[in-house]
């Protein structure tokens, strides 16, 4: 399997690449700054995501050396904590323009190689958040994106079924990242009591979830954002 994953040099995103190179599958991964992965299957585009030209170029190369994808997981994002009133303009337009115009530029670009792909059932798995279904408070834009991404994910599955591609969405709870490094560890255990399953959510609890979703294990499944430790 061929498997694209944005924002790949760390976190959730690197933990993904890993598991799938040890898998045995070819990774395509990118990020703003170089590499943090060395193996022969991983390939590393440097690319702002936020650039449609440098996302066109980075799928444009994909191409020319893969041919085609089996899946897209679109795991690259921001946030920030603070009340809406006092959010500037600028850092609300930044938010969305990874959280969500980025993942839509690359599902466009993938889908011409996904299209491609000899495997059974090519699929888009994209990255969202507790903080949609729990409202959380001080993360309005956060939130807002990521709701505009569970809602492409159930239009977008529609009218890429006709090519076989589907459309998922994961939606993460607390987890060990460079986003929530600076959440205090109080408002950690808060969110933490919300969930089902009570403790902190690990990079081994996702990569399996992840399998399944892109994987033809799935290939029934379409249109849902299935979320990890219970939180509704």
């Amino acid at each position: 399997m061929i498997v694209m994953i944005t924002g790949s040099r760390t976190g959730v995103g690197k933990a993904l690449a890993e598991h799938f190179l040890e898998s045995g599958h070819d990774v395509i991964g990118c990020s703003r700054k170089p590499s943090a992965i060395d193996h022969p299957g991983y390939r590393h585009h440097q690319v702002d995501l936020t650039e449609v030209a440098q996302v066109k170029k980075m799928f444009r190369e994909v191409r020319k050396e893969f041919g085609c994808l089996d899946a897209l997981i679109n795991n690259a994002g921001t946030s920030t904590m603070n009340h809406f009133m006092t959010t500037p303009d600028e850092v609300v337009r930044d938010i969305f323009d990874i959280n969500f115009f980025a993942v839509l530029n690359c599902c466009r670009e993938a889908v011409k190689l996904l299209r491609k792909s000899a495997g059974p059932a090519p699929a888009i798995l994209n990255v969202s958040t507790v903080a949609v279904p729990w409202a959380l408070e001080g993360h309005l834009a956060y939130s807002a994106s990521k709701s505009a991404v569970e809602q492409l994910v159930q239009v977008m599955s529609k009218e890429l079924a006709a090519f076989g591609i589907r459309v998922n969405a994961i939606g993460l709870p607390p987890v060990r990242t460079v986003l929530t490094r600076t959440v205090s560890q109080p408002k950690i255990d808060a969110l933490i009591a919300r969930q089902a399953i009570r403790r902190m959510c690990t990079m081994s609890d996702i990569v399996g979830p992840v399998e399944f979703l892109v994987g033809p294990q799935s290939a029934f499944v379409t249109g849902e954002t299935i979320f990890l430790g219970g939180v509704h």
